[in-house]
């Protein structure tokens, strides 16, 4: 059975690694900008259609960051008025890593907004006060992510959070 749990997870990864890619890093530079924003995360389809969509929504009003999630410790959310974390939730509920490690080395995670695609859409994250909205990745939901997306950084570009 122990060799059955290897196999098994060993597949699980294999299916993560292959659904999930690095995106394009990216600074959509705004000399005019009156906001920051850092979108850090992976790539799908899915998340990709939904970035792109806020890029457009933002790009603006925001000198916008576009970075893979290995570089989340080199963010200082001080230089940002919103972070956009973009993940994807493994088997069993986690997360990558780099999530953990910076949400951990932030006292004040309010300039945090976590996005979390998973299999499971009715699951719910809350860790060290940061909630993230989740989805499955259904395309008929993209308008719904969008729009909550969309009020989550609105506010924290406004300073209302």
């Amino acid at each position: 059975t122990r060799c059955k749990s290897i196999l098994l997870f060993l597949f699980m990864a294999l299916i993560f690694c292959a659904c999930s890619k690095n995106l394009r890093e990216t600074s959509l530079a705004n000399p005019d900008a009156e906001f920051r924003l850092v979108i850090a995360g992976d790539s799908s389809e899915f998340k990709d259609r939904i970035r792109d969509r806020l890029v457009q929504n933002y790009q603006d009003i925001c000198h916008i960051d576009i970075v893979n999630l290995d570089k989340l410790e080199q963010i200082d959310p001080n230089d940002y008025q919103a972070v956009l974390i973009m993940d994807t939730c493994m088997a069993w509920g986690g997360f990558n890593r780099e999530v953990t490690r910076f949400i951990d080395s932030n006292e004040d995670n309010r300039k945090t907004v976590v996005f979390f695609t998973a299999d499971d859409p009715e699951w719910e994250y809350n860790y060290k006060g940061v909630d993230a909205i989740t989805s499955a990745s259904i395309p008929a939901r993209e308008d719904e992510m969008v729009d909550a997306l969309t009020r989550r950084v609105d506010l924290l570009l406004t300073g209302s959070q």
